[in-house]
C-alpha cells in the first residue's frame, strides 16, 4: 500500500508536500513515511557476497557475530542442571512422605501451595506445616552438602 502510493508520487526522495499528504493517508508520521521511501529505493545486498577478491576471501556474514551461539556453555549448564536435579532426587529420599510432599508443595510447586491448605490436608496446625517445612528443608541442606562432598563438586 505504502510502496504503490510512494512510487506514484515520485522516485527518489519525496518532496515536503508529498511526504506530509502521505503521512496523512497512511496514518503515520512524516518521519516514518521518510525512512520508508528510503528503506524501499534502497537495494537488497546478500551476506552471502564475497568481500575481496583474493582466495580465501571471506563473506559479510563471516562478520556477524551471534550473541546466543555458546555451545559450550550451554552443555555445562545443562549437565550442571541435570546433576543438581540427580542430586536433588537422591536428597529427597532422606524424607518421608509427609515431609517430602510438604517441601514439594512449598517450594516446587508452581504456585506454592498456602500453609492453610495443607493444615487441612493433613489436619494439623499452619505452624506445625511450617514446623515440618522448616525441618524437612533442613535435612534436604544437609543431605544435599553431603551428596556434593561424595561426588567432589564442594570441600568435604
Amino acid at each position: 500500500k505504502a510502496k504503490a502510493r510512494i512510487g506514484a508520487i515520485e522516485e527518489g526522495d519525496l518532496r515536503p508536500e508529498n511526504v506530509k499528504k502521505l503521512a496523512e493517508d497512511l496514518s503515520v508520521s512524516e518521519h516514518e513515511v521518510v525512512d520508508m521511501n528510503r528503506r524501499l529505493a534502497g537495494s537488497d545486498a546478500s551476506l552471502n557476497i564475497t568481500v575481496g577478491g583474493e582466495e580465501g576471501s571471506a563473506s559479510w556474514q563471516d562478520w556477524l557475530q551471534d550473541e546466543d551461539a555458546d555451545q559450550a556453555g550451554d552443555y555445562a549448564e545443562r549437565d550442571e542442571f541435570e546433576a543438581r536435579q540427580a542430586m536433588l532426587m537422591e536428597a529427597m529420599d532422606v524424607l518421608n512422605e509427609r515431609e517430602r510432599d510438604i517441601l514439594t508443595e512449598r517450594k516446587l510447586a508452581e504456585p506454592a501451595v498456602t500453609l492453610e491448605e495443607l493444615s487441612a490436608k493433613y489436619d494439623v496446625s499452619r505452624e506445625r506445616i511450617r514446623q515440618i517445612e522448616v525441618r524437612a528443608f533442613e535435612k534436604l541442606q544437609t543431605r544435599m552438602r553431603e551428596i556434593a562432598a561424595e561426588k567432589g563438586m564442594i570441600p568435604a
